[in-house]
């Protein structure tokens, strides 16, 4: 009896622990980021990537798959065979994009793993040296005493800048016109000539504009304060407790990767970004590391799913 007891308890371990992570990675190993070379999410995919072949001694490569707002590159990883080989860089518009389609293509909480959330790109609101306001409370004020004439860019309708100042709307009970641009570099020139009065956008761009007094940052839309701007107030200790918008930078699988590889893949990622040297790089492009567990990054993407969805309604923005 103890014998056939022992046997099927192997079984029963054989049955709840498969032995895919021991074979794991046994072939070419893939990030697949959704845009073009260059920017702070291809940054960080090739940290990872070069972190992991040093790590597993396999080879691993970033596949730039540009298009579609992203949606090319996400689907491509949804529809890839689910064994971990195959990862995906997943920005802040990852959670938008299904609520501003009519089909989307893809589900940011049921056709993904998450591993885990690397990084992300601090947000600061930011407005022209002429506009006559330095807290949040002076811009909500002034905007509540002249409803749509204020107004605040983007660089493109469902990008976090354009639903981040959606948002702002919507905590402060406020009207602003939306302008949107193609590019940060487009909407800067207009921001600093008092075209346009109020962005939210990413640190890295806009801290050499700050130090340079042509603009005034007003609040910070992390979740904690920015360490080159440290007497800067969050938005949440300002005045919007629980207000964030940010550009995080995370990894994830196809839905159905088995468990014990995503627990590998977080375990090895966990320790290539801990390291001094990775640590640094981030810091020279303006990236906060971060690093979760695969559920702390799951409920992340579940919360951030639910509150763009809110975000887009309320701003009665139409799925195109």
């Amino acid at each position: 009896m103890i014998q056939l007891l022992a046997v099927c308890a192997i079984a029963a371990m054989a049955l709840v622990s498969p032995d895919s992570a021991q074979a794991f990675p046994d072939k070419i190993m893939r990030i697949i980021v959704p845009f073009t070379p260059g920017g702070s999410n291809d940054v960080v995919a090739r940290e990872v990537a070069a972190g992991l072949q040093a790590r597993f001694n396999q080879t691993a490569v970033v596949e730039n798959k540009p298009g579609g707002g992203g949606t090319i590159g996400y689907t491509f990883v949804a529809k890839s065979q689910p064994d971990g080989h195959t990862m995906l860089i997943a920005p802040a518009s990852f959670t938008m994009g299904p609520h501003l389609s009519r089909n989307p293509l893809y589900h940011p909480v049921t056709d993904f793993a998450p591993i885990n959330l690397v990084a992300d790109v601090p947000f600061v609101l930011v407005v022209p040296s002429s506009l006559p306001v330095r807290t949040v409370k002076e811009l909500v004020d002034l905007a509540k005493s002249s409803p749509n004439k204020l107004s605040f860019g983007s660089v493109g309708v469902g990008t976090p800048q354009h639903l981040g100042g959606e948002l702002f709307k919507m905590h402060a009970g406020v009207e602003m016109v939306h302008v949107p641009f193609r590019g940060a570099t487009a909407a800067i020139p207009d921001l600093l000539a008092g075209r346009i009065d109020v962005f939210i956008g990413a640190i890295n761009s806009l801290l050499p504009l700050i130090q340079e007094g042509k603009l005034r940052a007003i609040a910070a839309t992390s979740r904690v304060r920015i360490a080159s701007l440290p007497d800067i107030p969050t938005m949440s200790e300002a005045a919007f407790p629980g207000f964030e918008v940010g550009s995080a930078v995370g990894l994830l699988v196809p839905a159905g990767t088995p468990a014990d590889v995503v627990a590998t893949l977080n375990r090895e990622i966990a320790t290539i970004i801990k390291t001094p040297g990775f640590h640094q790089r981030m810091a020279a492009i303006g990236v906060d590391v971060i690093g979760t567990t695969p559920a702390g990054y799951a409920k992340i993407i579940s919360d951030d799913y639910a509150k763009w969805g809110k975000v887009v309604a309320a701003a009665g923005i139409q799925p195109q």
